[in-house]
């Protein structure tokens, strides 16, 4: 692989902010960092991850916006976004994730981590290869070049002593080991994509299939209390709540993330930090899907990272300036998560949890611009009206859009340049007859 040389008048490794960084890139990594010379007002920074992504529902961008019979909310939403999952076909699931993974590596975002629930054929029949729509997955991440995380979900049932509806059959799985034998055959299959687990919900996973998975060697991630439903549920089956449910199973450790907990009990976030578990928050779609807001304790005293969940838009630096801006609305005051005295520590903290505190919880590196480290990064150019006399880390992390971003590298390789992904038209057209 050849060699690259990125110039930039900033760079924020992660931990510093460094003038006129000089990185050279070989072999997919940073071979070696220095001081060079400025290049315009370019800033570079380690590539954003989205954490929690289900691409296929890219498809329903602007098809839910009004307003379904009777109360619309959550379960809505949900089924008639079931409607769609249960529509496209291998193509299709390919297609559209190809398009959602161009937006997110245009938009600055180099790794992400696909919750995957869509495994079979719709009726639950498998596919004569039963990981076909993974592999389909793992195809759009190859075709767009970002860096990916296959988090292998794990679906049971439609809730306590319900079996799946059926269009939920899609999603289903008929005992921990086909989930586990999955999990196998990827990671032999695709040694180029780290594959971890995805126990769906508590109610989508009974608490002894949980137990089956305790020790599983990646990182695991699950919803957790997204709903207030879901906790009532979930305190009537178990009588405790879905976080101590996983914990007590033996999963709530330094590699569980809990997708939302927008509703946590008592005690779950004392588990969580406990625990150095991460959650990740999914701002743009929690307030789509009118979910809540993680409580302010929450977003204090444990790692978060972000994700774009249902792709209703596709923003990261609106998502990690919301872990900010949310937390102000629930606590009526400003500047709740900088620290004192420390004018980048804000924006730098934002920045962390778009980036490397997403990273950790994919079980990945999380290094920043560092030698050895893998080459993914985004390079915003600030030579806009918006970002004069503003510093380079606040204009990031408050006030830069999709728009300014210039380059995206992933492995060491310019994905990104200009702003566009090389294959946009081809892409674009292969998932237009599936959209809506």
């Amino acid at each position: 692989m050849e060699s690259h040389t990125i110039r930039a008048r900033w760079g924020w490794t992660g931990h510093a902010l460094l003038e006129a960084p000089e990185l050279v890139t070989s072999g997919g990594t940073i071979a070696a960092s220095g001081q060079g010379t400025s290049s315009g007002r370019r800033l570079v920074l380690p590539g954003l991850v989205n954490a929690h992504s289900h691409a296929f529902q890219r498809a329903i961008r602007g098809h839910v916006q009004w307003r379904a019979a009777g109360r619309d909310d959550f379960w809505s939403w949900r089924d008639r976004m079931y409607g769609v999952a249960n529509a496209l076909d291998p193509d299709g699931v390919e297609a559209v994730t190809a398009l959602a993974f161009l937006e997110m590596l245009e938009a600055g975002i180099t790794h992400v981590g696909e919750f995957h629930y869509l495994h079979h054929q719709p009726d639950g029949t498998r596919y004569d290869d039963p990981d076909e729509l993974a592999w389909r997955v793992v195809a759009a991440a190859r075709r767009t070049g970002i860096r990916l995380t296959l988090l292998r979900v794990a679906y049971a049932r439609a809730g306590t002593d319900a079996a799946l509806r059926p269009d939920q059959r899609r999603f289903g799985a008929r005992d921990p080991e086909e989930v586990l034998t999955s999990i196998a055959r990827l990671r032999r299959g695709a040694p180029d994509v780290a594959v971890g687990l995805a126990p769906h919900s508590i109610r989508a996973v009974p608490a002894p299939w949980l137990e089956a998975f305790a020790g599983f060697d990646g990182p695991v991630h699950a919803h957790v209390s997204e709903q207030p439903a879901e906790n009532e549920a979930c305190m009537r089956e178990y009588g405790r709540s879905p976080a101590r449910v996983f914990a007590d199973a033996g999963l709530v450790t330094r590699q569980f993330t809990a997708v939302h907990l927008t509703h946590p009990l008592p005690g779950d976030v004392d588990l969580m930090a406990s625990a150095g578990a991460t959650i990740c928050v999914c701002p743009s779609t929690e307030l789509d899907l009118g979910d809540g807001f993680l409580p302010v304790d929450a977003r204090l005293r444990v790692r978060s990272c972000l994700g774009s969940d249902s792709h209703a838009v596709v923003d990261p630096w609106q998502e990690l300036r919301d872990l900010e801006l949310h937390a102000r609305g629930l606590a009526g005051r400003r500047n709740v998560l900088a620290p004192e005295g420390d004018r980048d520590g804000l924006a730098a903290r934002l920045l962390r949890a778009g980036s490397l505190d997403g990273s950790f919880a994919l079980g990945a590196p999380a290094e920043g611009l560092a030698v050895g480290a893998a080459a993914d990064l985004v390079v915003l150019d600030l030579d806009r009206p918006a970002a004069d006399g503003v510093p380079p880390l606040v204009a990031a992390a408050f006030v830069a859009t999709p728009g300014w971003v210039d380059e995206v590298w992933v492995g060491g390789n310019r994905v990104v340049s200009g702003g566009r992904h090389a294959a946009r038209d081809e892409i674009r057209a292969a998932a237009a007859k599936y959209l809506g």
